[in-house]
C-alpha cells in the first residue's frame, strides 16, 4: 500500500510540474504574441505615418500622391533642390506592369527629348519603353531600382524613383499638379478598370481593385495597346 501511495504522489508531482511548464510556456507565447502584434501595430502606424507625409491617398482603388507633377504616360515629376526633377512611376502604371522583372534606365549625363523612350521595363518576356515627361539632361539613377526591380512595385512615389533630370525649361510646370492631377488620375484608374473589363469581361471588385491580375492574361496585341493608351504620352 504504501509503494502505490508514493506512485501516486511522484504521478501526481510530475502532472503537477508538467501542468508548471506549461503554464509557462503559456505565459512565453502570450507575451511573444504580445510584442509581436505591439511591433506589427508600430510598423502599421509608422508607414501609415510615412504614407501621410508623403501625401499618398487612394483614388478610385489606386495610390495617388499629392505634391507632384504626373505626366500623360504616368510618369510622377518632384521637384528637387537646384532646379532638378525626380521621376517614377505611379500606382496606374505599377498596375499596368504586372510583375516587373527588369529595369534599364538612361545613363547619367545622357540628353532625352520629351516622349523621346529612355526607359525601359521588363515584364517576364515582355517589355514596355517608357517615354521622357520632359526634355533636358538625366543627372543621376536610381541603382537600387536596377538591381532590385520590386522596389517600383514596394514603393513607387519615393525609394521606387527611377532617374533625375535637369530639365531644359519650365514647361513641366503646366503639367497636371493638385486636385487637377487627382481628378485626371481618377478618370484614368476608371478608365483602365473599364479596359480590363472591355478586354477580358473581367468586373472591377470593390474599390475598383481588379479580380484577378489584369495584365498578365492580356494577348500581346491586347498588351500592346494597354500600354500604348497608359503609358505613352500623346503625340
Amino acid at each position: 500500500m504504501q509503494a502505490v501511495l508514493e506512485t501516486l504522489q511522484n504521478i501526481g508531482i510530475f502532472i503537477v510540474f508538467l501542468a508548471a511548464r506549461f503554464a509557462v510556456l503559456l505565459v512565453v507565447l502570450a507575451v511573444l504574441t504580445v510584442v509581436f502584434l505591439a511591433g506589427l501595430a508600430v510598423v502599421r502606424l509608422a508607414e501609415r505615418a510615412r504614407r501621410h507625409a508623403l501625401g499618398l491617398t487612394r483614388v478610385d482603388g489606386l495610390m495617388w500622391r499629392a505634391g507632384v507633377y504626373f505626366s500623360p504616360g504616368h510618369s510622377w515629376l518632384q521637384a528637387r533642390e537646384g532646379g532638378t526633377l525626380r521621376v517614377g512611376l505611379d500606382d496606374l502604371a505599377q498596375h499596368v506592369l504586372a510583375r516587373i522583372t527588369e529595369v534599364m534606365l538612361p545613363e547619367p549625363g545622357q540628353m532625352v527629348r520629351a516622349g523621346d523612350p529612355v526607359t525601359v521595363i521588363r515584364c517576364g518576356k515582355r517589355r514596355a519603353a517608357i517615354p521622357a515627361p520632359v526634355t533636358g539632361r538625366v543627372v543621376a539613377i536610381n541603382r537600387r531600382v536596377v538591381s532590385s526591380p520590386a522596389r517600383l512595385h514596394n514603393d513607387p512615389y519615393s525609394r521606387g524613383w527611377l532617374y533625375a533630370i535637369q530639365p531644359e525649361d519650365s514647361s513641366y510646370a503646366r503639367l497636371p499638379y493638385g486636385n487637377d492631377s487627382r481628378t485626371w488620375f481618377s478618370r484614368d484608374a476608371i478608365r483602365l478598370s473599364q479596359f480590363f473589363e472591355h478586354q477580358l469581361g473581367m468586373a472591377a471588385a470593390d474599390g475598383g481593385e481588379l479580380v484577378a491580375p489584369g495584365p498578365l492574361l492580356l494577348t500581346e496585341s491586347q498588351w500592346a495597346e494597354m500600354t500604348q493608351t497608359f503609358l505613352q504620352a500623346p503625340k
